[in-house]
């Protein structure tokens, strides 16, 4: 076992080593604990099954250990990853190509139990009471088969019982004991919000907004926030970027009566792509300057002027750093992290293939 261990660490370091440029800092790929610093999520390269994990301690002192899950299991997580899910002990990572949900210690990243019954191109999760909800495509062509998978949390396995919703169901949050799920349209459009009332008996009723609803979150007096990204019309000759699409904006949701109580909308073809929430401000990425920009949760209109982070595929925020992943897929990505005060680089360090969301832990 030991010599095993020793072989799998020479190659994860080969890997790093061939994936970086010769002046990317090397630190130890396996550590003990993977708490109080920043989690980087890799989908890996598409069909490989090869998604990854890396960890960056919060001094950014080093560069990040990349492959945790592989380092500590001694395996491979065997898929591509859509997203992750903490609770207080565990995290639950979303293989979305193999419908598979592994299960490890948020701490040590240690394998505890895998999921893979039940779920059909699982997206994103949240939990409630001591169950998991997890938002699945099904068929991404079939506009009639997307639903909510239930996990119990103590036993880590699939009730039989599932919540119907409409087509391509995205992010998923709760509050209050209800649920409130983006349906961006998975490989078509949509433009509803769903909100589920558990208190009521699963009942599911909808909130219109703008066309492909993806990030959602809470601001500081609960309301609902949506960006809606605009349903693509238009790409470029080899489809890797849209040209024209309809209008994006940024709604906000009254939780007790569900209705949109204020939109902003984005001019023509000035679309964005990802939007978070951090201590009263609101952050979203525009592709047509590249640039993050932040505006106040009371905000009316969009800001003027952002920060310059290039082409990316993931964002956060945490305090006065700006976090955002630059991906690759036939090398290692880029960690990059920006003061939001002075506008400028502070961090930079490879990751894992294709990253794409940033996590706290």
């Amino acid at each position: 076992m030991k010599i095993t261990k020793l072989l799998l660490q020479l190659f994860l370091v080969s890997i790093v080593l061939t994936s970086c440029s010769s002046d990317d800092k090397i630190v130890e790929v396996i550590r003990d604990k993977y708490d109080n610093g920043i989690i980087i999520s890799s989908e890996g390269n598409f069909g490989n099954k090869d998604g990854s994990v890396a960890y960056v301690d919060n001094s950014l002192s080093t560069v990040a250990t990349n492959f945790i899950y592989t380092g500590k299991n001694n395996a491979q997580l065997g898929g591509l990853i859509q997203s992750i899910t903490f609770t207080d002990t565990d995290a639950y990572i979303i293989l979305n190509d193999v419908n598979t949900i592994v299960v490890v210690d948020r701490i040590t990243f240690e394998k505890k139990a895998e999921i893979n019954t039940g779920l059909g191109n699982p997206r994103y999760m949240t939990i409630v009471n001591g169950k998991g909800y997890v938002t699945n495509w099904g068929d991404g062509a079939n506009e009639n088969d997307d639903y909510l998978a239930i996990i119990d949390i103590e036993t880590n396995t699939i009730e039989e019982n599932t919540i119907s919703l409409a087509n391509g169901v995205e992010q998923i949050v709760s509050r209050n004991n209800k649920l409130y799920v983006s349906h961006k349209g998975a490989w078509s459009s949509n433009n509803i919000i769903s909100v589920v009332d558990l208190n009521n008996n699963n009942a599911v009723s909808t909130i219109t907004v703008k066309d492909n609803p993806d990030d959602i979150a809470f601001d500081s007096a609960g309301n609902l926030i949506v960006l809606s990204e605009g349903k693509p019309l238009t790409y470029n000759s080899d489809y890797t970027e849209v040209l024209t699409s309809t209008t994006s904006s940024i709604s906000f949701i009254n939780t007790s009566t569900n209705e949109v109580t204020k939109e902003i909308v984005f001019p023509e073809n000035k679309r964005a792509t990802y939007l978070t929430q951090s201590e009263g401000k609101l952050y979203y990425y525009q592709g047509d300057t590249d640039k993050v920009y932040s505006i106040s949760e009371t905000a009316a209109e969009l800001a003027e002027d952002g920060i310059s982070v290039g082409s990316i595929y993931g964002m956060n925020v945490k305090g006065n750093e700006l976090f955002t992943v630059k991906y690759e897929f036939t090398k290692l990505s880029k960690l990059l992290v920006y003061d939001i005060n002075t506008k400028s680089e502070v961090y930079s360090s490879p990751v894992g293939l294709g990253a794409s969301k940033i996590y706290f832990n």
